[in-house]
């Protein structure tokens, strides 16, 4: 490989890019089907990667792909998660766990509430 580089190179070759070339087009991992499999996943997020190539008629390991590496997706208590929080989810969790605050500090006047949220957890 790199002897045929350096052939190419030294023939004349200024470009480090590959020169386009007839090729697979890619009929899976179209901007459709990304839609579509994000939509199939916050309707259910249980379903398999099985289910969605089957449903889409694309092979495994481009269903993969689309959740794994597209959507970036992964797979938390057999549900289909974001792996990061962006910022709207963020405020999302903040306000749902400030209602859970708010109902604890109302009903549990005298005791201790506590609320764990992952690795955090706020006494009161």
């Amino acid at each position: 490989m790199v002897r045929r580089w350096c052939r190419t190179f030294s023939d004349g070759r200024q470009q480090v890019e590959d020169i386009p070339r007839a090729g697979w087009t890619r009929t899976a991992t179209t901007n459709a089907n990304v839609r579509k499999v994000d939509d199939m996943i916050r309707a259910n997020r249980r379903i398999t990667i099985d289910e969605v190539a089957e449903e889409l008629g694309i092979s495994h390991e481009r269903a993969q792909n689309i959740i794994h590496n597209i959507l970036r997706y992964r797979k938390v208590s057999a549900r289909w998660v974001p792996r990061q929080l962006t910022s709207t989810h963020q405020e999302q969790r903040m306000a749902v766990n400030l209602e859970h605050l708010i109902f604890g500090m109302k009903r549990n006047k005298d005791s201790n509430y506590c609320i764990i949220n992952m690795c955090e957890c706020i006494y009161l």
